[in-house]
């Protein structure tokens, strides 16, 4: 119970800082995003952590998502990318096609990471509700997106702790996806709104997506590396 109280004091302290001024969040130094860069080449991508604009209406954010892609990052010494601040844009939006240019300064600058850093999968981490069937969603786009093999560790060590998973067949997929795999492997997440909860009746789920994440990352990562080396 107590590593338990931890993990939630920990996402309630790094979440504060996308609840401010009405969950737009604040820039930071002139950026509506921030992010690190750790020594695992994996990058988690929230850019929905705070509230976002589409077509002139706003939408609410996606919670806890910018939160868990910090723990994560820092649990799992990877990088992360989240939006800071609602700049009136969406960096994921249009859904359903890839634009052949960009101009969104959080898509650019991620390209940018994923490139130089020489990264090899991007998580784009969001939010559903839950109505949804499953508890998370794996968007790769019948794994144009993303190597087959990633995706099954990530899909095996979600149903090894007991959450269900699909393939994203109720998603279209957004740019941050689709604008990475141009580069690297990637794919987007949907996570149900009941694991990604504070509330002490909800934990059981929040911890087993958490050590699904970690597991999946750390093998992800070997295996990777294993493929680079030639070794089968």
């Amino acid at each position: 119970m107590v590593k338990t109280n931890n993990i939630i004091n920990e996402l309630r302290n790094i979440n504060s800082q996308f609840l401010v001024n009405n969950k737009n969040g604040l820039k930071i130094n002139n950026k509506n995003y921030k992010y690190k860069i750790g020594a695992n080449p994996i990058i988690l991508s929230a850019p929905h952590a705070v509230k976002q604009c589409r077509n002139q209406n706003i939408k609410a954010s996606d919670y806890l998502t910018g939160a868990l892609a910090i723990y994560l990052a820092n649990k799992c010494n990877c990088s992360f990318m989240v939006r800071t601040f609602n700049d009136n844009d969406d960096p994921n939006f249009p859904l359903g096609y890839t634009l052949s240019q960009v101009d969104n300064d959080y898509l650019i600058l991620l390209k940018k990471l994923v490139k130089f850093y020489s990264l090899f999968l991007v998580i784009d981490l969001h939010g559903c509700t839950n109505s949804k069937k499953y508890d998370c969603s794996l968007w790769h786009d019948n794994y144009k997106n993303c190597n087959i093999e990633i995706v099954k560790i990530f899909e095996d060590n979600f149903l090894e702790n007991g959450i269900t998973v699909d393939h994203g067949r109720e998603y279209l997929g957004g740019q941050v996806t689709r604008q990475c795999s141009l580069i690297t492997d990637a794919f987007q997440l949907e996570i149900k709104r009941k694991i990604r909860s504070l509330k002490i009746e909800n934990v059981d789920l929040l911890i087993s997506f958490i050590n699904s994440m970690s597991d999946s990352i750390e093998k992800t990562s070997t295996f990777v590396k294993k493929l680079q080396k030639g070794v089968k």
